[in-house]
């Protein structure tokens, strides 16, 4: 009876509760979807310009691979690619590891890109979502760097 729905409730609770800050930017690029696709699937950013050095850990693109990210500021970052689509055009990426320690104890990030058949041009979405105790400098700063990304992907690319 009514036990059953309380436990439902309780078990999307805490999924809820475990990711619960979203980042969801999105872009439309003067660039064809291949051109945008080929510089996102691998996970090693080329075309962003926070990022100093990427090394690979497995292939190019080989769900559960991983990469570490050296950042301009000193960052490191660990990632692992969770899923890749080649139908869909899009990739999923989890932090794994992050020196300093990374200000949310989860984060999982998915980058999407679509055509838009009219211009022969993309649209590119990055949904990022983040555990509970992300506050809100993360979210901005996660927003900020995903939009200033956008741009340097198109400039990349073109």
């Amino acid at each position: 009876g009514d036990r059953s729905w309380q436990g439902l409730l309780v078990a999307f609770g805490q999924i809820f509760l475990d990711m619960a800050s979203r980042v969801h930017e999105s872009a439309a690029l003067d660039v064809p979807l291949d051109k945008v696709w080929a510089a996102v699937k691998s996970l090693t950013f080329p075309f962003w310009s926070i990022v100093k050095e990427v090394k690979s850990e497995g292939g190019a693109t080989e769900v559960g691979s991983f990469r570490t990210l050296k950042f301009k500021d000193g960052t490191v970052q660990k990632i692992k690619m969770l899923e890749l689509s080649e139908v869909e055009h899009f990739v999923t990426y989890e932090l794994i590891e992050s020196d300093p320690p990374a200000p949310a104890l989860s984060a999982i990030h998915t980058i999407k890109v679509r055509p838009v058949t009219k211009t022969n041009t993309s649209f590119v979405e990055w949904i990022s979502d983040f555990s509970m105790d992300a506050g809100q400098a993360v979210v901005q700063d996660c927003r900020f760097k995903q939009l200033e990304a956008f741009s340097d992907l198109e400039k990349s690319v073109k």
